[in-house]
C-alpha cells in the first residue's frame, strides 16, 4: 500500500520548475557522454577475455556454442585466476565478440544501468517509505545522477571500457536495482519480486567485491531488522541474506583467487578496515566541495516537504551519520585487504558513487532532525523558500566561477567529452583504431609491430597493448586476427 501524500506550505510551481531545470541539466550532460561512445573501442582485457568466444562465433555463428565457450572460460578462470563468475561470464561476451560495430553499446549499457538503478531505487523509496511528489523524485534523481556521472575519478574506466566499466560501474547499477527490489518486497511480499531479488543477488554475488560487500551488509542488516520487528517475511529475508553470503563464499573460495593473490600483498582484515576509515577522511576532504554543497542546496527544497508527511522523528542524527560513513568506507575495504592500496580508477569510481549516495542520505536525515527540532523553521518555510529561489542563481554562478578556477569544471566528464569532440581527438583516435584493424585484417599471418596511438582522448582512451609478444592481451589479439605475434613499439615515443 502506497503512502498517502499531503501538501506542505512550500510553493509547488517553483519546485516543479527547479526539478525540470535539474532534469534538463542531466539530459544535456548526457549528450556528449553518449556521443563519445561512438569512438570507444575494445582493448586489453576486452580482447583477452573475449577471444575464445569470438573465434567460436566466427567459426560457427552459433549463439549456443558461443555462450558455451564463455561458460567454459568462466570455469577456467575460476580455477586459475578469480572467482567472480558473473563478471567473468559477461566479460567473455563483450560486444565485439559478435561485431566490431557493437562496442559503442558499452557506454549506453553502463550509463543506462546507473540511471535505471538509481531511478528504480528512488521510485520504490517514494512508493513505500518517503512520499515524495513525482517532480521531487525527478529533481532528486537528476541531481544525484549529474554529480555521480560528472565527477567520477576516471570517465574512461567508468563508462567506455567494457571490461572495467561493466565490472564496476555496471554492477553498481545492478546493486541499486537489487536494493530497490528489496524495498519493494518488504512492503508487498510478492513472490515474483522475491525471485527477482534472488536473481540479482546471484549476479551481484559473482561481481566485484565492493558492490558485493555492500549488498551483503544491506541484506544482513535487513534480515536482522526483520527479526527485531517480527516482520511477516522475516524468514524469506533471512534466506535472501544467507543466499547472498553463499554466493560470496562460492566466489571467494575459488582456487584462482589464491593464484591471483600471490601476485600482490594484502593487509590483515583489521588493518584494511582501519586504512579504509582513514582513507575515507581523505575522500571527504576532496569530494565535499562546492559542487556537493550546490547539490545539497538544490536537493533541500525537494527533501524538506517530505518531513511534514512522515511520523518518523529522525532522533539519532549522529548515529546515522556515523553509520553512513562506515558504509561509505566499507567500499574501500576489499582493495585494501587484497592489494594494500586504494585500487585503480574503476574502483575509485564506485567509491565515489557510494560517497554521493551515503552523504546525501546523511544530509536528508540531518535535515529531518533539524526540521523536527525547530518549530520556528517549519512556520517560516513559505517565507524562506522565495528567498532561497532568489539566491540559487547567484550561488550557482559563483560555484561555476570557482569550478573554473580550481579546474573542477574542466575535470567533469561531459566537459572532457566536449573537449575531445571539439578538438576531434575522439574522431582521430577512431580513425587510427580502424586503420590498425584494417592493417591486421589485410596482412597475412606474421609477426606484427604496431605503432602506439598518437591521439588519446581524455574520455574513451584507457590504454593500449604491451611491448612484449608474450603478454596475455597481446597473445589474444594475435589469435583474434590470426597472426603469429603482435607487439606495440613504444621506442618511437621515447625518442
Amino acid at each position: 500500500m502506497k503512502i498517502p501524500v499531503r501538501n506542505i506550505n512550500i510553493p509547488h510551481p517553483s519546485r516543479k520548475a527547479l526539478s525540470l531545470i535539474c532534469l534538463l541539466a542531466l539530459v544535456l550532460s548526457l549528450v556528449p557522454l553518449l556521443y563519445m561512445g561512438r569512438y570507444t573501442h575494445p582493448t586489453g582485457d576486452d580482447i583477452y577475455y573475449g577471444v575464445d568466444a569470438h573465434l567460436i562465433w566466427e567459426e560457427t555463428g552459433s549463439l549456443t556454442q558461443t555462450i558455451g565457450s564463455a561458460l567454459r572460460g568462466v570455469a577456467h578462470d575460476y580455477r586459475t585466476w578469480q572467482g567472480t563468475y558473473a563478471a567473468m561470464f559477461l566479460m567473455r561476451l563483450q560486444p565485439t565478440v559478435f561485431s566490431e560495430n557493437l562496442y559503442f553499446l558499452t557506454s549506453f549499457l553502463v550509463i543506462g544501468l546507473l540511471l535505471g538503478g538509481y531511478w528504480y531505487l528512488l521510485c520504490q523509496i517514494r512508493n513505500y517509505i518517503i512520499p515524495f511528489e513525482k517532480y521531487e523524485l525527478i529533481g532528486i534523481w537528476s541531481v544525484l545522477m549529474v554529480l555521480s556521472l560528472q565527477w567520477v575519478v576516471s570517465p574512461g574506466e567508468a563508462f567506455y571500457w567494457y571490461n572495467g566499466s561493466v565490472y564496476y560501474s555496471g554492477f553498481y547499477g545492478i546493486t541499486m536495482f537489487l536494493f530497490g527490489m528489496l524495498c519493494k518486497y518488504i512492503f508487498t511480499h510478492k513472490k515474483t519480486t522475491l525471485a527477482a531479488i534472488l536473481c540479482l543477488a546471484f549476479l551481484v554475488g559473482g561481481s566485484n567485491y565492493l558492490t558485493l560487500l555492500w549488498s551483503m551488509l544491506v541484506l544482513v542488516l535487513t534480515a536482522l531488522w526483520s527479526l527485531l520487528k517480527k516482520h511477516p517475511k522475516r524468514l524469506s529475508l533471512i534466506c535472501i541474506a544467507l543466499f547472498q553470503i553463499a554466493c560470496f563464499a562460492v566466489s571467494a573460495s575459488a582456487p584462482g583467487n589464491e593464484v591471483r593473490q600471490a601476485l600482490s600483498a594484502k593487509l590483515p582484515a583489521g588493518k584494511a578496515i582501519l586504512f579504509s576509515l582513514l582513507q575515507g577522511t581523505a575522500y571527504l576532504s576532496a569530494w565535499l566541495n562546492g559542487w556537493w554543497v550546490l547539490g545539497a542546496i538544490i536537493l533541500l527544497p525537494f527533501m524538506v516537504p517530505a518531513f511534514g508527511k512522515l511520523k518518523y522523528r529522525f532522533s539519532h542524527p549522529f548515529i546515522v551519520t556515523a553509520f553512513m560513513y562506515g558504509m561509505f568506507c566499507a567500499l574501500s575495504c576489499p582493495t585494501f585487504y587484497a592489494q594494500s592500496s586504494t585500487g585503480p580508477g574503476r574502483v575509485l569510481n564506485v567509491v565515489y558513487y557510494g560517497f554521493v549516495i551515503t552523504s546525501y542520505i546523511s544530509l536528508f536525515y540531518l535535515a529531518g532532525w533539524v526540521y523536527n527540532n525547530c518549530g520556528e523553521l517549519q512556520d517560516k518555510l513559505h517565507v524562506l523558500f522565495p528567498l532561497f529561489c532568489k539566491l540559487l542563481v547567484p550561488i550557482t554562478v559563483l560555484q561555476i566561477c570557482i569550478g573554473l578556477n580550481d579546474d573542477t569544471v574542466m575535470l567533469s566528464a561531459s566537459v572532457q567529452a566536449m573537449r575531445d569532440i571539439v578538438r576531434q581527438t575522439g574522431s582521430a583516435y577512431d580513425r587510427e583504431y580502424k586503420a590498425r584493424i584494417r592493417h591486421l585484417q589485410e596482412l597475412p599471418p606474421s609477426d606484427i609491430v604496431l605503432m602506439p596511438y598518437q591521439n588519446r582522448p581524455l574520455t574513451v582512451y584507457v590504454g593500449d597493448y604491451g611491448p612484449a609478444a608474450d603478454q596475455g592481451s597481446n597473445r589474444a589479439l594475435a589469435r583474434w586476427y590470426g597472426h603469429n605475434s603482435i607487439i606495440v613499439d613504444y621506442s618511437s615515443q621515447e625518442n
